[in-house]
């Protein structure tokens, strides 16, 4: 998956100077995987599908609708489509 083919573009990316790859299955399904080497702050956005993470190392703080998740190594978050998030 992490490959340069599937390195998706600064300019496509909601947070600056992060590193992430997607992946796209043969179902229309897709993945992505993001590394932060430091503390970032994403921008303001809606998806218009429906969004599943992990937390694989460190910390991710979330916030989606003003309410504040903190995840962990191991911990899960789903946000429905539509729903403002950073």
């Amino acid at each position: 998956m992490k490959n340069k083919m599937n390195l998706i573009p600064t300019s496509e990316q909601n947070t600056k100077d992060i590193e992430g790859y997607y992946f796209e299955g043969a179902d229309g399904s897709q993945m992505a995987y993001w590394t932060c080497y430091s503390d970032k702050i994403s921008n303001k956005h809606i998806h218009q599908f429906d969004e599943y993470m992990i937390c694989v190392g460190g910390q991710y703080i979330a916030y989606i609708e003003n309410k504040k998740y903190i995840l962990n190594p191991g911990d899960e978050l789903y946000i429905k489509k539509g729903k403002k998030q950073w």
